[in-house]
């Protein structure tokens, strides 16, 4: 899943190109195993192998719900522990620019869902509210 010039185990401040390459990646559905599909829910699966590391694209459809504000209420750690009854800790961890942020989220995952009790996620969220 590089983005425009990324290579594997690189770490970098994400720019504007790599931004576009991570929609266009996600806009597409070639490369992509549908696994569950249910009450407006998608769930597909990347074809490619990227040895320990499985991406996950999960889209829904909301018509009563901004981007901004479902981007707002996704990212904010002290809200989300109200609402999501499988996070079990998330803190930012600290902002690069207006674009790049790193922050740890941990959660109790559905094991249905992607057979696993219990996973730790770190992630580096690329999006500009004015992009959603």
């Amino acid at each position: 899943m590089g983005g425009a010039g990324w290579a594997r185990g690189e770490a970098r401040v994400a720019d504007d190109s790599d931004f576009e390459a991570l929609k266009s990646l996600l806009a597409s559905e070639v490369g992509w195993n549908l696994e569950y599909e249910k009450d407006g829910v998608k769930v597909w699966t990347e074809d490619a192998a990227h040895g320990a590391l499985r991406t996950v694209k999960v889209v829904a459809e909301f018509d009563d719900v901004e981007p901004d504000a479902l981007y707002d209420v996704l990212h904010d750690p002290e809200y989300r522990s109200v609402w999501d009854t499988h996070m079990l800790a998330a803190e930012d961890a600290g902002h690069i620019n207006v674009n790049n942020d790193v922050g740890y989220y941990a959660s109790e995952l559905l094991s249905t869902l992607l057979n696993i009790k219990k996973r730790n996620k770190k992630y580096i969220s690329n999006i500009g509210l004015e992009d959603l």
